[in-house]
């Protein structure tokens, strides 16, 4: 086989390879006490994006660069059974990654399709968009990735009084700030084997259910007044969702999840002090570290690319 038919399959071989090692050290990790641990939605987005993230960083930064400098142009290499079905199980994860992404995409086209704008809502902050729909199901929250706006159904605009409403938009509004809505669309098309595991599904619960304490902290704030009236609505938006008789596990205000007696109790406390952010750039700066680490290593990597190409034969 011609050096251009190597360089792919070895690119897709090593990242199915090193996805299965980082999402089964993820698991392991989960299982082993880091669910316990591990309570602020940045953090538990960057575990969740690991294998995902990690493997596309060492692929590109280590194996290729690697490959492509001490691979002799005109070789001609018999790939083996492991490359071949290493590299299928990437075409396969990719594959799934993206029909996860279409069924999304559909599922909020279906969603808003017919809806009806809310321009001049009293409880509309300037500028924000809101969207009511026409729905039995007493739905809130953010739809669209780029272009996000906020949905609502009748029933939950017409159930809150003006502050109560004015503070679920408040709530999404921080969902919009946070581009919360991009990450779930991350979440749910990452390319790896953790999607299909109970780990990975636990993991999008615990980001959800972190972002939305996170929402309700930062709409609220410390204003005794405010927290109140987000705890009612809170309620109100629950005993809708129980009297349609189908409450939905994915909408943020509109369904009875296990956290919702979480937040509103969180929301009656007095606020609770700013906890210290997730320290994303020290964790970016060591990843961006491993690739220039690697660089003396490149020779025993293309050694162990050249073993992994030719095992199976």
């Amino acid at each position: 086989m011609s050096f251009d038919a190597t360089l792919p399959l070895v690119v897709l071989a090593t990242y199915g390879l090193f996805n299965l090692l980082l999402s089964a050290a993820v698991v392991l990790a989960w299982r082993t006490g880091l669910r316990q641990r591990l309570t602020e939605a940045d953090a538990v987005l960057a575990l969740r994006l690991l294998p995902a993230m990690g493997s596309a960083t060492l692929v590109l930064t280590v194996v290729l660069p690697a490959f492509l400098l001490y691979e002799p142009p005109h070789a001609h290499d018999h790939p083996g059974l492991l490359l071949v079905a290493s590299a299928l199980f990437a075409l396969i994860v990719f594959a799934d990654a993206a029909r996860r992404g279409l069924e999304a995409s559909r599922a909020t086209r279906a969603l808003v399709r017919g809806s009806q704008p809310l321009l001049a809502h009293p409880a509309a902050a300037a500028g924000t968009e809101v969207t009511v729909l026409n729905v039995k199901e007493p739905l809130v929250g953010v739809v669209g990735g780029w272009k996000q706006r906020i949905v609502a159904a009748r029933c939950v605009a017409a159930a809150c009084d003006h502050e109560e409403f004015r503070q679920v938009l408040a709530h999404e509004a921080a969902h919009m700030r946070a581009r919360d809505n991009l990450k779930l669309l991350m979440l749910l098309t990452l390319p790896d084997a953790l999607a299909w595991l109970p780990t990975g599904g636990a993991l999008t619960e615990r980001w959800r259910a972190a972002t939305e304490l996170e929402a309700d902290e930062r709409a609220s704030g410390s204003d005794p007044r405010k927290r109140v009236a987000l705890a009612s609505a809170l309620i109100k938006v629950a005993r809708l969702s129980i009297a349609s008789g189908r409450p939905r596990k994915t909408s943020r205000m509109g369904a009875p999840l296990n956290g919702l007696e979480q937040r509103i109790r969180r929301l009656l406390a007095p606020s609770p002090a700013m906890r210290r952010g997730f320290p994303g750039r020290r964790v970016l700066t060591g990843a961006l570290l491993v690739p220039l680490l690697a660089v003396p290593l490149y020779a025993s990597v293309h050694r162990l690319i050249e073993a992994l190409v030719a095992f199976g034969r």
